[in-house]
C-alpha cells in the first residue's frame, strides 16, 4: 500500500468511525482528523503531479 492509499484509508476509516459515534466530541474529532488525512493525500498528490511534470519537461529537453 502506498503512502497515498494508507492516507486514503485513514481518511474513510475516521469517517466512518465518525458517522457510527454516539458521542459528538468524538464525531467532531474524527471528522477533523478525516479532514487531516485528506489534506495530507492531496498534499502528496499535488506533489506527484509536480514531479511527473518536471520529468516530463526533462525528457522533453534531453531530446532535443
Amino acid at each position: 500500500m502506498t503512502e497515498l492509499e494508507e492516507l486514503r484509508y485513514f481518511e474513510h476509516q475516521c469517517l466512518e468511525m465518525a458517522e457510527q459515534s454516539a458521542l459528538p466530541d468524538a464525531r467532531r474529532a474524527l471528522n477533523i482528523l478525516a479532514r487531516n488525512y485528506a489534506n495530507a493525500a492531496e498534499l502528496i498528490e499535488r506533489r506527484a503531479q509536480s514531479a511527473n511534470t518536471a520529468l516530463a519537461q526533462l525528457f522533453r529537453c534531453l531530446r532535443l
